[in-house]
């Protein structure tokens, strides 16, 4: 009888011992869908003016001589000298000035811009536990 009483605490043991769920196998089946859309409108208003002056002036004056000094005479004699060919000149001018410049720029118009997104994914995995 002491036999059977080990045999049988030996497979209640070997029951409880064993894991509950082992082999227990899943899926797990994942979806997933996405849209979206997106609409943009923008207006574009825009006005520039600007006005630019300018006030300017310029000096120029020159002296110069043309021509040459020619002196006569010899050791003996009196020197003279003849301005003939001399000839001293002087010139300017002047230069004065205004500019002005005036700019308008007007700049209007839409951007409109349409997005339209779709995605979708599936993901499948299975196994033992």
């Amino acid at each position: 009888m002491k036999n059977i009483k080990v045999l049988g605490l030996a497979i209640i043991t070997s029951i409880v011992a064993a894991p509950a769920f082992a082999g227990e196998t899943y899926v797990r089946n994942e979806w997933s869908k996405t849209r979206s859309y997106t609409k943009n409108d923008l207006h574009l208003d825009s006005h520039t003016d600007s006005t630019r002056k300018e006030i300017y002036g310029s000096f120029a004056y020159k002296e110069y001589t043309d021509g040459d000094v020619t002196k006569k005479g010899g050791l003996f004699k009196p020197k003279t000298v003849s301005y003939d060919d001399y000839c001293e000149h002087t010139a300017g001018s002047l230069l004065l000035g205004k500019f002005k410049e005036t700019n308008y720029t007007n700049l209007s118009g839409n951007i409109t811009t349409h997005i339209n997104t779709k995605s979708n994914y599936h993901e499948t995995s299975a196994g033992v536990r």
